[in-house]
């Protein structure tokens, strides 16, 4: 049985990018989520993410979407939602009722991570879903600003990935700015 360490995952998603081979990378991803040790701090479901998003990359997103349905079923901690990992998946394979029942689950579930917010908003964005867009990044921000700011940390950069955004899907909604646009140029 391998060892699978951090250190390991990042060489193989650098392999991938340098190779262009994602297909190979969410194989063997899936392999060592199935058969190997990790380090602590590894989850099962973290290899599944990953293999998801390799598969993505490769552009085989029903591949995807099963590996990331693995990830929810396992529980594990994960970076991020895996939710919303899914729900590109399935925006992209066309599934968007499960797309959209999925982002209502999120929504329902009262997410404290500003990133699955910004992560929804990117992924609405893309899929030209404006309105979504900028309801997620609203939201995500209204997250982050109710935040005592010495408390903030981390969430600041999501900030600011929030802000611009919802700027930007403000801006292609044909939308004057407003005072969340104005926190961009604080």
């Amino acid at each position: 049985m391998t060892h699978v360490t951090e250190g390991d995952l990042d060489d193989l998603e650098f392999d991938s990018l340098r190779t262009g081979d994602h297909r190979s990378a969410a194989v063997t991803f899936a392999d060592w989520a199935d058969n190997a040790t990790t380090d602590e701090g590894l989850t099962r479901a973290m290899l599944l993410l990953r293999a998801g998003e390799q598969f993505q990359h490769a552009g085989e997103h029903s591949h995807a979407a099963e590996v990331y349905r693995r990830a929810i079923e396992d529980g594990g901690e994960t970076y991020g939602d895996a939710r919303v990992y899914l729900a590109d998946a399935l925006l992209k394979l066309g599934d968007n009722a499960g797309a959209i029942g999925l982002l209502a689950e999120i929504r329902e579930s009262a997410p404290t991570d500003p990133e699955v917010f910004r992560s929804v908003a990117e992924i609405l964005y893309e899929h030209g879903d404006l309105l979504g867009a900028h309801t997620w990044s609203t939201h995500g921000a209204d997250l982050v600003l109710a935040l005592p700011e010495r408390t903030r940390g981390d969430a600041a950069e999501s900030l600011e990935g929030l802000l611009r955004l919802r700027f930007r899907a403000r801006v292609d909604l044909g939308r004057p700015e407003d005072e969340y646009d104005a926190l961009l140029d604080a």
